[in-house]
């Protein structure tokens, strides 16, 4: 009895087992094809930037750093601090980034995008197109937003401000002074 009893133990237990899906069907980390994540959303290990580090006294980012060494590239901006995460931008050479926040093994740094004074990025103009008159008169900026990252805050939190944040590899980045 207990000889007829083992083959149907074990047959119960592989059929437990089986994949009721071929792996073909399937992405890579077990999220099926059609159930991929939409681009606007932030992928499921996306790390926010945390702001006021050094406390009540300081800057809430304490340190300024200009893109560097991109070698005609451009430098990604990801959502977490590590090489597969999402891409959320780009910047190219001589950006102006203020330093955050840092990964554990210093190898990526918590970034906010923002102009020297602290201010949002202005977009550039676009060129006329064919046919239209240029403007003699100079282009006057926008005045610009406050990014929100030179003024102390409160505690550590983090940013949630009008400019863009996200993880870039330190490599790229050199610490500059004001």
């Amino acid at each position: 009895m207990k000889a007829a009893l083992l083959p149907l133990a074990i047959a119960l237990t592989l059929a437990g087992c089986a994949d009721p899906e071929p792996a073909q069907k399937r992405a890579p980390g077990g999220v099926q094809a059609g159930e991929r994540l939409d681009a606007a959303e932030p992928s499921p290990t996306a790390r926010a930037v945390n702001i006021g580090e050094g406390g009540t006294r300081f800057a809430a980012c304490q340190g300024r750093g200009r893109v560097g060494n991109l070698r005609g590239g451009k430098l990604a901006v990801r959502d977490a601090p590590f090489d597969d995460a999402k891409q959320i931008g780009e910047m190219t050479e001589d950006a102006h980034v203020f330093i955050c926040t840092r990964s554990l093994d210093q190898q990526w740094l918590g970034v906010v995008v923002a102009s020297e004074d602290g201010m949002k990025p202005v977009a550039a103009t676009p060129a006329p197109s064919e046919g239209s008159e240029p403007n003699d008169a100079p282009a006057t900026p926008a005045p610009g937003v406050d990014c929100g990252v030179t003024a102390p805050v409160r505690g550590k939190r983090p940013y949630a401000g009008p400019c863009q944040s996200g993880w870039v590899e330190s490599t790229f980045v050199a610490v500059v002074a004001r």
